[in-house]
């Protein structure tokens, strides 16, 4: 289904307050709390102690995109007594997302007026979330039949990236004077899947695709054809573990193909096209009688905040659901059930399928519904172990 939502500027979309881990033991038998100095220790997620308001903090009050190495664990050794902790100083960080972003830089593009105001929302939302996401950058044309496609872009996929995208983005701006196409099948398959493949930096990966039009091969053949080879795309992509966010405009049966893309972004099922019997249909995708309806985004395409705030709501579908312990400490994966995880301070459920598990004894994973809860939330994860089945490395 599409979404024509208008949404906060920036920052809330990935913020993660309060990451961190509080651990508490040696607590006296009737359930309150020990008295001070009797091994026990609790850090809330504010990131009181060690890395507190760390990676994307703001001043004036605004909130953070994320506290990637704040919510420091101080646990304190009191007397010495059964359970008492030892000190420990952890970063416990959500893993960097990356995520490219591929322009179509068709004629219409131009000369519909949508390009300027996306270039502005694009590089604004760079700026903002450049220190925590890795961000790539490419466009694409041809120009046929000597140059398809026709790319241009920044030669790295990086953090702080936002003055690199800037240049690109100004030189790919100069509109070529001939006739412009769409090869979004051959860009995707030749250029951005290796590329982000090939890409070895851990955390999630994902293709956000703004387009306006028709794909096609550089030519004018039947939009059938040109439909299915970016659904085999986009698919493919997603079995290697490339997630693809859909931004476009227009409606009828382009809409009906973002509906297309989007469902194969998420590894919903693709509706089955119609006119498969041209002599170019290669059956690229895969396809059932009915589709799924997974989110794609069409903004106000001359509405520079509008596309701002779209390109936010889809980039918030980027944030990890997968925490690091950065080699600092160990969880004992036996008994490690008896920790805690709370999302906007609702306990999530020790399950593999919709809650929270240890994919190793220092890393943490939200999957299913507690995943999609996390990318919603407005106030953030925290973590409660119990310090006997936390062990330093």
């Amino acid at each position: 289904m599409s979404s024509t939502l208008i949404f906060p500027r920036l920052s809330w979309y990935l913020a993660l307050l309060a990451t961190g881990i509080a651990v508490s033991c040696g607590g006296n038998n009737d359930g309150d709390p020990p008295p001070q100095g009797s091994g026990s220790s609790s850090v809330s997620g504010s990131g009181s102690g060690g890395a507190a308001g760390g990676v994307g903090s703001t001043g004036g009050g605004e909130e953070p995109i994320f506290v990637g190495s704040g919510g420091g664990l101080i646990s304190t050794s009191g007397s010495g007594g059964a359970g008492a902790c030892q000190q420990l100083d952890i970063t416990f960080e959500p893993q960097t997302p990356t995520v490219m972003i591929v322009v179509d830089r068709s004629g219409s593009m131009y000369d519909s007026g949508y390009w300027a105001p996306l270039q502005t929302a694009v590089l604004n939302v760079v700026e903002s979330l450049q220190a925590n996401v890795r961000f790539g950058f490419l466009t694409f044309t041809g120009v046929a039949p000597a140059q398809c496609p026709l790319l241009t872009g920044t030669d790295v996929i990086a953090l702080n990236s936002h003055a690199d995208i800037a240049a690109a983005y100004e030189e790919a701006s100069v509109r070529p004077a001939q006739k412009l196409e769409t090869p979004t099948g051959m860009t995707f398959n030749e250029t951005v899947i290796p590329d982000l493949v090939a890409f070895g930096e851990p955390g999630p990966k994902y293709i956000l695709f703004v387009t306006d039009g028709e794909p096609d091969r550089c030519d004018d053949g039947p939009s059938v054809c040109a439909r299915d080879d970016v659904v085999g795309a986009v698919q493919s992509a997603y079995t290697q573990g490339i997630g693809t966010f859909v931004f476009g405009l227009g409606d009828g049966d382009f809409a009906e193909h973002l509906q297309d893309l989007a469902n194969a972004g998420v590894g919903q099922p693709v509706r089955r096209p119609q006119n498969t019997q041209q002599d170019c249909f290669t059956g690229a995708g895969t396809y059932a009688d009915a589709g799924g309806s997974a989110m794609y985004y069409t903004p106000d395409p001359t509405n520079a905040t509008a596309l701002e705030n779209e390109l936010n709501a889809a980039i918030s579908g980027a944030k990890s659901c997968t925490f690091d312990l950065q080699g600092s400490i160990a969880v004992d994966l036996d008994h490690a059930s008896e920790g805690q995880v709370l999302i906007d301070g609702t306990p999530v459920p020790y399950d593999a399928q919709n809650g929270w598990t240890m994919e190793s004894p220092t890393q943490l994973v939200l999957a299913g519904d507690a995943c999609a809860q996390l990318k919603s939330a407005t106030q953030g994860i925290s973590f409660d172990f119990p310090c006997e089945i936390i062990d330093p490395l």
